[in-house]
């Protein structure tokens, strides 16, 4: 991958870990019972992965983009899962895990 392109995937995976950040969610999502904060940090997460660039095409499918892809076509299955808010922070931890693991840079 040359540095350029690795560049714009750190940046937009800082990004995504902005959004965390906003919501002051940033390594805390189990300890929150503020349902509306949960709710909207996953709605902002799903959103970002699906309009995310070059960073899209590196992170796990089936894990991450297939799901927010599904849940933007409003398939019945995935919204369904993910209306369970233990779903919605398991996943929002995986993906701020993965994130931090492997694309930040401070």
């Amino acid at each position: 991958m040359n540095l350029k392109m690795k560049k714009i995937k750190n940046t937009e995976a800082e990004k995504i870990l902005n959004i965390y950040r906003f919501y002051q969610k940033d390594g805390n999502l189990y300890l929150t019972e503020d349902t509306s904060v949960l709710d909207d940090l996953y709605e902002a997460i799903v959103d970002a992965i699906n309009d995310c660039g070059p960073l899209k095409a590196q992170l796990p499918y089936n894990e991450f983009v297939h799901p927010c892809k599904k849940v933007r076509e409003d398939d019945a299955g995935w919204v369904g899962h993910f209306e369970e808010r233990d779903n919605r922070r398991f996943f929002l931890s995986d993906i701020h895990d993965y994130l931090k693991l492997l694309y930040q840079t401070q």
